[in-house]
């Protein structure tokens, strides 16, 4: 089924879109592109439009019509963006006239409207079933090209119009980034509002924004969430949905959110934009319970093979698009990256394999490091990184950022590297702490870790 017939089976919401405090009602998503548009069939468009109402309203238009169409974050170079187009072999670019891409040679026709852009093609066979395409965080390298369906991307999406009517969910991802697709496509699909603030706002009048807009439901990274706890006001955000995702959830951050909003539901999500969503959980505990291997959540398949993570889940692809490179085995398991520890009747993620720091033969993860950090009440936020060292190679490094940003930072960096001490196995401890003001974060809302 096509996005545009699961928008309209939905109840008559008045309102689907809050975007920029302007309200958009569902008729508007779904009559922007009443024309024929059906020279377009067969077409692979790569989109990179900052309004999310009128994405949604090309998306809709196109699904089940065109080959694919990739979402590309309007914040992409150029450099990114060329790049893409001819990875994926894109025909065509839809954007936003501030891009200025019209001018740069070795890319595809660029078109600033869907109807120009149609009337530019001509029609091809359509296919059995859209592809959306999605970009990787290019955190440990170059974005890639993931392929998904409407069908992979919803398959764990609640779909209740009577009670979703009551629900209002809040946007901080980036919309074109896997969990920020994953936040749109639960709202819409399933009759409720999202609200959007402006994207340059501050974190305190985005939270002003939700409080006002009566947002009900809100997802982040635990880094994120660490931010809002910290925000003046934010506890007045009536919330009864409280997602983290994207990083490691430890036991403080998840013991915090739920004091900080008790009428909330807690869950904490595995997911990755090869592998789609893989579980959540829900007891507000870290990790994910041992029968989770057994007793498979949601149809997909877990296990462990050298204290690693790998998942199998019949409905994404295999390989990266535009490409022959495989991301998932013959048999369909793919490496998840995350190095895990069975612990009584619970998996404890450690790490990313890709990051580790070694500390002359010995392992060690920066997110182990920083989930200590984060215990000590001084810590409120912290980036563990590899420095260098002739004996060693590696020594272990972290930036923190203070509760209270009065605090001595000479005590502070005294105290925290004692803890660091007693807490932390020899290699693990840490060599110097830097005090920095803030973490810079990327549209997935992570700490950029690159230092």
């Amino acid at each position: 089924m096509m996005i545009k017939d699961r928008l309209k089976k939905i109840s008559s919401n008045p309102t689907l879109i809050i975007s920029n405090n302007k309200e958009i009602s569902l008729d508007q998503i779904l009559n922007r592109y009443e024309n024929d548009l059906s020279k377009i069939s067969g077409a692979r468009i790569l989109i990179c439009k900052s309004d999310i109402s009128e994405t949604l309203s090309i998306a809709s238009a196109i699904d089940g019509l065109v080959d694919a169409f990739a979402l590309i974050s309007p914040t992409s170079s150029i450099e990114l963006i060329s790049s893409l187009a001819k990875s994926g072999n894109f025909e065509a670019i839809l954007c936003d006239d501030l891009l200025n891409l019209d001018k740069v040679k070795n890319l595809p026709p660029i078109f600033h409207d869907l109807k120009i852009l149609a009337n530019s093609f001509t029609a091809r066979k359509i296919p059995n079933e859209t592809r959306w395409i999605l970009t990787t965080s290019g955190t440990t390298g170059k974005p890639k090209l993931v392929s998904h369906t409407l069908s992979s991307l919803t398959r764990t999406t609640k779909i209740d119009p009577i009670r979703g009517i009551n629900i209002r969910w809040g946007m901080l991802y980036d919309y074109t980034r896997f969990a920020g697709l994953q936040v749109l496509l639960q709202s819409i699909i399933s009759g409720s509002t999202l609200i959007e603030p402006i994207f340059e706002y501050s974190l305190e009048k985005k939270i002003k924004n939700f409080i006002d807009h009566k947002c009900t439901h809100l997802s982040a990274t635990p880094t994120f969430w660490r931010k809002i706890l910290m925000t003046p006001n934010s506890n007045q955000i009536n919330l009864l949905q409280v997602t983290l995702g994207g990083e490691i959830a430890d036991d403080r951050i998840l013991s915090a959110v739920s004091k900080h909003f008790p009428q909330a539901r807690v869950a904490h999500i595995f997911a990755s934009t090869e592998s789609g969503v893989g579980f959540s959980v829900v007891d507000k505990k870290a990790g994910f319970p041992k029968n989770y291997l057994k007793n498979h959540p949601h149809g997909i398949d877990i296990k462990i093979e050298n204290d690693r993570l790998f998942i199998r889940n019949k409905d994404v692809h295999d390989k990266y698009f535009g490409s022959e490179t495989m991301f998932a085995s013959n048999d369909g398991w793919i490496d998840t990256g995350d190095s895990v520890e069975v612990k009584n009747d619970r998996v404890l993620f450690r790490g990313r394999e890709d990051g580790v720091i070694n500390v002359g033969g010995d392992k060690v993860y920066p997110e182990e490091v920083e989930n200590i950090l984060l215990k000590h009440p001084l810590v409120s936020a912290a980036r563990v990184y590899a420095k260098s060292n002739p004996i060693t190679g590696s020594l272990v490094a972290a930036d923190v950022t203070l509760v209270n940003l009065k605090t001595d930072e000479n005590k502070a960096r005294k105290l925290l590297q004692e803890y660091s001490i007693e807490k932390l196995d020899r290699h693990k401890s840490l060599a110097t702490i830097k005090i920095v003001s803030r973490f810079n974060l990327n549209s997935s809302g992570k700490i950029v870790r690159k230092v």
